[in-house]
């Protein structure tokens, strides 16, 4: 195949471009190791995912959300990629469908934070607290103060807990309040890092918005996967009693290994008289 015809900034598209990233937008991602059989050091194809009885757990904690556009008011990064689109294709600066409202928000009508995961493989949830009680995908964050021209502030976090992080896309979205999307940002879930990141926002036709960014926190955790079969889990916890008994008994030969060791006596050196 060489070239998509990607005529609609949907949903599996705002996907698409955030796993393809991975490899610089080159056209091409690398399967999971798994997926490559002999070849690549894995198991069958048929195998993958494998069962994971630990989760990749990021925790998000939004802070503020900064330069949200007015409604009515698009603000395209012309600069960033796509933006050349924008003078060729006037239409694309246009939220078409939309409400067009030239009024600011009031405090009563700041927007939500959509946060969302979106797996290709293995188990993957959104939960507002640990353990996850539930495997919801998609979780509401409210506003706790700011617009009118300042800055959207936020609080609490959202755990996002994947299987397969490297497989596993992140999507948060501003949600205004008629249930709109009206700005978001993608990425895959294991290229994030951790402290104090800001996420370049979008518009929903793709460009990114100028001068619009989400700050936030995040940190990285592990979480035992309640949705793993007992099998899987009581494998799991061999392999662990394996691995704990290997390093005793490579302790226990060093301890052996120095214990043998004679010291030097005095009588090995002859002084200078």
């Amino acid at each position: 195949m060489a070239a998509l015809n990607l005529q609609t900034n949907d949903l599996p598209t705002q996907l698409h471009h955030a796993l393809f990233e991975l490899n610089g937008g080159r056209g091409y991602v690398l399967k999971p190791p798994g997926m490559l059989g002999a070849a690549g050091g894995g198991a069958t194809a048929a195998s993958w995912p494998p069962p994971r009885v630990l989760l990749h757990a990021a925790t998000l904690r939004p802070l503020c959300l900064f330069g949200l556009p007015p409604r009515g008011t698009d603000r395209p990064h012309l600069a960033g990629a796509g933006g050349s689109l924008h003078g060729h294709v006037p239409s694309l600066s246009v939220a078409l469908g939309r409400r067009r409202m030239t009024s600011p928000r009031g405090e009563d009508e700041l927007p939500s934070l959509s946060v969302e995961l979106h797996a290709i493989g293995g188990f993957s949830c959104v939960s507002l607290k640990l353990p996850p009680a539930t495997a919801r995908s998609r979780q509401l964050v409210g506003a706790k103060g700011g617009g009118g021209g300042e800055a959207v502030r936020y609080g609490g976090a959202v755990h996002c807990i994947a299987a397969e992080k490297q497989q596993t896309v992140l999507r948060v979205a501003v949600v205004d309040d008629d249930e709109e999307d009206v700005a978001y940002e993608t990425c895959v879930l294991g290229v994030l890092r951790q402290g104090y990141r800001v996420l370049h926002m979008r518009s929903a036709q793709g460009t990114r918005i100028r001068n619009c960014y989400l700050l936030c926190h995040v940190s990285f955790t592990t979480q035992v996967n309640a949705w793993v079969g007992e099998g899987e889990m009581m494998e799991y916890v061999r392999s662990k009693e394996k691995e704990m008994e290997e390093r005793v008994d490579e302790a226990e030969a060093e301890v052996a290994k120095l214990k043998g060791l004679t010291p030097c006596s005095s009588s090995s050196y002859s002084g200078a008289g």
